[in-house]
């Protein structure tokens, strides 16, 4: 059992990974050279998540299947200058503007490049339709970020602090809400506690998966 000031200590520890009283991270944006490090954070930070990897071929387990949803998420975030990284390349941060997703060769190439070496073509019907449905639950919002991926290696404890501020800093300077999914229950608290809130559930109890539809209000960036 832990002692009183063993508790102290780790309730204070998590108020400060929280809120980045640690030392500061450097973040900076991304450019196509980051994209083999983006897409190994991601592998490894998201190789348990069900609600990411329950699309791919082998669940999770062939780590070259989620790189290459991850390199088609990072080249989608970068040509919407939504690609952040820790300088200790520990940390990632995808986002993009749901309004200037516009069309592009290079994106297209690595997004069937994900879909024919990582998906079950069988699966394409149903991925498709959710994905339409998520699509349609956003679409509430005129405009939005869409935060899409936070890939954190846990080294340095305020790295997804900074990198989310990143994100904030985005929405802020365009005016928009930050919308966001997740599959995780753990993942929802911390969002919350960061000032998210939950605007829709979705569930498949027969696969069980679920997600949390999020979002930021503009009002409370604007007052961060």
């Amino acid at each position: 059992m832990m002692s009183r000031n063993q508790l102290t200590s780790s309730l204070i520890d998590s108020s400060q990974e929280l809120s980045g009283r640690h030392k500061k991270t450097i973040v900076r944006s991304c450019s196509i050279n980051d994209i083999e490090t983006a897409a190994g954070i991601i592998a490894s930070t998201f190789k348990s998540n069900h609600g990411v990897c329950w699309l791919l071929k082998h669940g999770g387990k062939k780590p070259q299947e989620l790189k290459k949803l991850a390199e088609y998420a990072f080249v989608k975030a970068l040509r919407s200058q939504g690609a952040y990284i820790a300088d200790s390349k520990d940390g990632i941060a995808l986002c993009y503007q749901n309004s200037k997703s516009r069309f592009s060769f290079t994106e297209l190439y690595y997004q069937l490049r994900f879909v024919l070496t990582s998906i079950r073509l069988s699966h394409l019907p149903k991925i498709l339709k959710r994905e339409s449905y998520r699509k349609k639950v956003r679409s509430q919002f005129k405009d939005y970020i869409y935060f899409w991926f936070l890939g954190v290696i846990p080294k340095e404890q305020n790295v997804g602090f900074e990198l989310k501020n990143k994100v904030i800093e985005k929405a802020r300077k365009l005016n928009l809400p930050i919308c966001l999914e997740t599959s995780s229950i753990r993942h929802k608290l911390i969002y919350e506690r960061l000032g998210f809130e939950t605007y829709h559930f979705w569930e498949n109890k027969k696969e069980d998966i679920r997600f949390w539809f999020m979002y930021m209000k503009v009002g409370y960036l604007q007052t961060k």
